[in-house]
């Protein structure tokens, strides 16, 4: 026989010893009454939470902090500014980093070599550039945007002049037969890494080469980072663990503050239960059966299934925990 059956039949035994022990014995379990929730104070990532179900928590205490998030370079480049120190609040522009390609050049299909491929540009593809003025300016670049016969390159390597007209090619030895349209120059303008909240850790200065997805900056919503417990009670569900991307305001754990024992009657045996009657009860985890005082809070009686509910509150105001089984008897 598997343990489940056995521990069932343990229980009803003990229900049944019991009930046969205490006059009107009825078995209840219990319920929040009143329930506070832990939630972050920023965003960022959980770390040492110390939270547990079933865990007594006391109010004001610390059960872990907020790790300021990290930002990460877009792309690489050069930072040219920055805008703020550490322990600055920003809502906006927080660095500007020069993107590796220097220059931007505009163009269209015009002087293309008359071959059905030449008339066709594809994002992505990679073409050489050379000046047309004296043919001594190189560059090569990427295709980052198609337009009809217009599209825009960016360039990764090479020196060429702001203002000046190149041609386009799709050999690297610049034949003729491979050019693919003109265009013109212009400086490409830094780019912008934009956050919202307090900066925690700045790793980075103007000057400094970043390379794509390397550390930039963390970044809290809020200068406060604790998380801190609400209320005293017994932690009756967590959400979160550490280690997890967490928003600000959202609910980390649920905490019973206050408990009731809760008992299911007929409708018929719900005129036996007043408010602050006496009553008492028996946890279900206690091998002693030691009783202890309980009163009735109120009796909620649902006609159409006659039936009702019976509240009863513990006379130490002992926080029990939820869900638990208990035997409750009229001490009358």
């Amino acid at each position: 026989m598997g343990k489940k059956i056995w521990a069932a039949l343990i229980c009803l035994a003990l229900s049944m010893t019991l009930c046969a022990a205490y006059a009107d014995t009825w078995s209840g379990s219990v319920a929040a009454l009143e329930t506070a929730y832990v939630t972050a104070p920023a965003d960022g990532i959980a770390e040492t939470l110390k939270l547990e179900t079933g865990a007594v928590v006391t109010e004001g205490t610390t059960a872990g902090s907020i790790r300021a998030e990290k930002v990460f370079a877009p792309f690489d480049g050069t930072v040219t500014g920055v805008k703020a120190a550490e322990g600055d609040t920003v809502s906006g522009t927080m660095l500007e980093i020069s993107p590796v390609s220097l220059y931007t050049v505009s163009c269209t299909v015009t002087g293309a070599a008359e071959t059905p491929e030449n008339a066709l540009i594809h994002i992505g593809e990679t073409v050489y550039i050379r000046c047309m003025k004296d043919r001594t300016h190189h560059a090569e670049a990427v295709v980052v945007s198609v337009s009809g016969a217009e599209w825009t390159a960016e360039t990764t390597a090479g020196e060429l002049y702001v203002g000046e007209a190149v041609y386009l090619y799709r050999d690297a030895a610049c034949q003729a037969d491979s050019r693919i349209g003109k265009g013109t120059v212009t400086a490409h303008d830094p780019l912008t890494v934009s956050t919202e909240g307090v900066i925690r850790q700045l790793r980075v200065q103007a000057g400094d080469k970043v390379e794509r997805g390397q550390w930039l900056f963390s970044v809290s919503s809020s200068e406060e980072n604790e998380i801190t417990i609400p209320a005293s009670g017994i932690v009756t569900g967590v959400n979160a663990s550490a280690g997890e991307q967490v928003k600000e305001g959202q609910e980390l754990a649920e905490i019973a503050v206050s408990c009731a024992i809760r008992i299911e009657v007929s409708a018929d045996e719900a005129g036996m239960f007043t408010p602050d009657q006496a009553y008492a009860y028996i946890r279900g985890d206690d091998p002693h059966e030691e009783m202890h005082p309980c009163h009735v809070s109120r009796v909620l009686v649902d006609a159409d299934n006659d039936s009702a509910v019976v509240e009863l509150i513990p006379e130490d105001e002992t926080l029990l925990p939820v869900g638990m089984t208990v035997l409750v008897t009229n001490v009358d």
